[in-house]
């Protein structure tokens, strides 16, 4: 109730100020949200009146009331241009009887047919074995089609597809329907085919057909799976406007699981967007776990940058009834693999000097024997940049915060304030020398105690100073010229550094509650401390005046030691040094990137940890693998662990066929994790997706997913089905 409250506060203040900043709303969604574009007629006429004009090889009669043309005819009256092989035009009347090779275009439409029957002033009339193309890609036949008025179709025998209208690969087959122009398709008697093979039939359905975003049904979806039966999707588009839409759903699955959505999205204007998508669930398997059997989930996102103060307000809310439900339910792989679930609502303010943030949220980390719950409801951060002190040297910063924080077993106010003083001492470009001087308050309602570690109402306080040293320097580089990945010319740098830390005692620090980083700040364990480092780097410049340098490559070795006794004094070996990292970064370009450690303990003089990581992203092909591992050491400290992380996709064929993979590898245990393997077939206008999935959370579940989607209707079939059925 308290985040909710807290929330409920933020989103207050936060459409306050919305509300005053809305300008006249002028933008359409479809700007922001790509939405599948409808078919669309125009044979809208341009008025009465006009000269009828015409070309053509021969004629066979002109009379006053009439003419008979013949060959390659082509007769063009107000914006309507009709061509035929044969045409008898009644003169008075504007009546037209076009016969072999038909053709009338009029705007960005067509239609064609073996024969028409038309009149040039009312735009109607009759066409037999028609076929007709309309923007979207949308394509129509029929042995008849009436044009009962401006914007009235009557179909019969037809046909309509988004892919070649001589031979689909998928087409809707009709006996008849009442095509109205910016309304609706009523069609009956529909079938729904592959090539010539029907897959189902439905009496009547209603198709809109308006040039906006309009409402109506959209194609239903269809699917089945082992664990949840046979599954029926309906849903209901609704706009709102230019600027909102809404889209329910409902889903029904023969296995007793039953579902009702909604999708609501918003762009009021340039700098608002906004979306809510919800869920709730009937789980008739819940009593097998004693959990409630109605669940749901709901994400809502908005960011407004028009706010008045030159404020920016975001929310990002995201929560679940049951997570262990939704592993299992949501196909998505982000879902499957979920460890935290985090919500927050913020108003901030950059300015050149400070930044403001009001801010609640609420992380939950999920961890096997439950979950761990951290929530602040609200705190305000208020963070002062590094300033200059008027000519001087000295630059000084600040962090602050204050609000009201809340976990399982605690519920407090915090506030803390992190001064920093600094001199930016005047040295040669090859060295840079810089001490800093900070303090630190934090001031707790609730504290731990020190005996049975629980949370207790009393209040305290922590306190401590630093003073460090920066060293930087001597540097020395050399400049090479050369001809390697675009670049010309190369800069090789290498700059030793020191950091000397002193540490006042840290008063009531093993009473403080553990919340974020402002109770867990990185604090050498001993009063004096100094960490040294080399550091290698490789800056790049392409050629060309103007170009810019950047570096593309570094490396560094890095190792602390005590100048006050061991730091850790309770190792089987306490020793004066921590334990040397090594660490290597290349970003070569943009799209490339490879990171690489390593850790090599100071008391067992053994690697005990190392990782990888390398990223490629190109315009149709990625790639992204992780490794880590830890070692074991003779103090058994650490045990031997490895595990890989990949994911990548390739086109195969061109853009027609490619491929996915992602998984999780346990090297140690020789075991996968996580995996998942796609292959995807895009058609001139259809796909076929067929996957493989083996998900070890939260139970084992392998599974084979194949899935169809048509252009301009979305997923139409989706089948899953256990790797143990086959």
């Amino acid at each position: 109730m308290k985040l909710r409250t807290a929330i409920i506060s933020v989103l207050a203040a936060y459409l306050t100020v919305s509300l005053s900043a809305q300008v006249n709303p002028s933008p359409e969604i479809d700007r922001v949200y790509r939405e599948d574009s409808k078919f669309r007629f125009d044979f809208s006429s341009a008025g009465k009146g006009g000269k009828i004009k015409w070309k053509f090889d021969r004629q066979e009669a002109v009379k006053d009331e009439y003419a008979i043309l013949e060959g390659n005819v082509v007769v063009e009256y107000q914006d309507v241009k009709l061509s035929a092989d044969r045409v008898t035009v009644n003169i008075k009347t504007r009546d037209v009887d076009a016969q072999g090779n038909v053709v009338i275009d009029q705007g960005t439409n067509r239609l064609a047919a073996e024969r028409a029957i038309f009149n040039l002033d009312s735009k109607i009339g009759t066409l037999f074995n028609a076929r007709a193309a309309f923007e979207g890609s949308i394509f129509f036949s029929g042995s008849k089609i009436e044009k009962l008025d401006a914007d009235t179709f009557r179909l019969t025998d037809g046909v309509f597809t988004s892919c070649d209208i001589d031979n689909p690969a998928w087409s809707f087959r009709v006996s008849t329907g009442v095509v109205t122009i910016d309304d609706y398709a009523r069609l009956k008697n529909l079938s729904f085919r592959a090539k010539k093979l029907p897959l189902f039939w439905t009496p009547y359905i209603v198709w809109p057909t308006k040039r906006d975003r309009s409402r109506g049904f959209l194609i239903p979806k269809f699917g089945s799976s082992d664990r949840y039966g046979t599954h029926v999707g309906i849903s209901y588009f609704i706009p709102h406007g230019e600027w909102a839409d809404t889209t329910l759903q409902g889903d029904y699955y023969s296995e007793g699981f039953n579902a009702l959505g909604i999708d609501t999205r918003y762009v009021p204007s340039e700098g608002t967007a906004g979306r809510f998508q919800g869920q709730v669930v009937n789980d008739p398997d819940a009593n097998l776990d004693g959990s409630d059997s109605v669940k749901w989930r709901y994400t809502y996102k908005h960011t407004q940058d028009d706010l008045p103060g030159g404020f920016r307000g975001v929310i990002d809310l995201t929560n679940f009834s049951d997570i262990e439900f939704f592993r299992r339910f949501d196909d998505d792989f982000e879902i499957n693999t979920i460890s935290n679930i985090y919500s927050s609502a913020y108003l901030t303010k950059n300015a050149g000097e400070y930044s403001l943030n009001i801010k609640a949220d609420r992380r939950e980390q999920l961890i096997s024997s439950g979950s761990q719950i951290y929530e602040q409801l609200p705190s305000v951060q208020y963070r002062v940049y590094p300033n200059r002190l008027g000519a001087s040297s000295l630059y000084y910063s600040l962090e602050s915060s204050a609000g009201y924080l809340r976990s399982n077993d605690a519920d407090y106010f915090r506030g803390d304030i992190f001064p920093t003083l600094s001199l930016q001492l005047r040295t040669p470009l090859w060295l840079s020398v810089k001490p800093t001087i900070l303090g630190r308050y934090t001031y707790y309602t609730q504290s731990l105690d020190e005996t049975s570690r629980k949370v207790v109402d009393e209040s305290i306080d922590r306190t401590y100073g630093q003073g460090l040293l920066e060293i930087v320097g001597p540097s020395f580089s050399k400049i090479v010229s050369g001809n390697l990945g675009g670049f010309e010319r190369f800069k090789h740098v290498i700059e030793p550094r020191v950091r000397f830390t002193h540490t006042t005692q840290v008063e009531n620090l093993d009473q403080v509650i553990r919340f974020d980083t402002v109770d867990s700040p990185s604090l050498p364990l001993v009063e004096d401390y100094v960490e040294y480092s080399l550091v290698q780097r490789i800056i790049a410049k392409k050629g060309g005046e103007g170009a810019a340098a950047r570096e593309i490559l570094s490396f560094t070795v890095k190792q602390a030691a005590s100048l006050a006794g061991p730091i850790n004094p309770n190792s089987t070996n306490p020793t004066e040094f921590s334990p040397i990292t090594f660490s290597l970064v290349s970003n070569p370009s943009q799209n490339v990137s490879f990171d690489a450690s390593a850790l090599v303990g100071n008391e067992s003089r053994e690697l005990e940890q190392s990782s990888l990581s390398v990223n490629l992203q190109g315009p149709r092909a990625y790639f992204a693998l992780r490794w880590f591992a830890t070692y074991q050491n003779e103090q058994q400290t650490t045990f031997d662990s490895s595990q890989i992380q990949l994911r990548a996709g390739v086109p195969i064929v061109k853009d027609r066929l490619r491929g996915d993979v992602q998984f999780s590898y346990d090297a140690e245990r020789e075991d996968f994790l996580e995996q998942r393997y796609i292959l995807g077939y895009s058609g001139s206008c259809w796909g076929i997706r067929g996957e493989y999935r083996d998900l070890t959370v939260p139970v084992p579940t392998q599974e084979y997913v194949i899935a169809i989607s048509l252009q301009n209707v979305g997923t139409l079939f989706d089948f899953t089905a256990s790797a143990n059925s086959f």
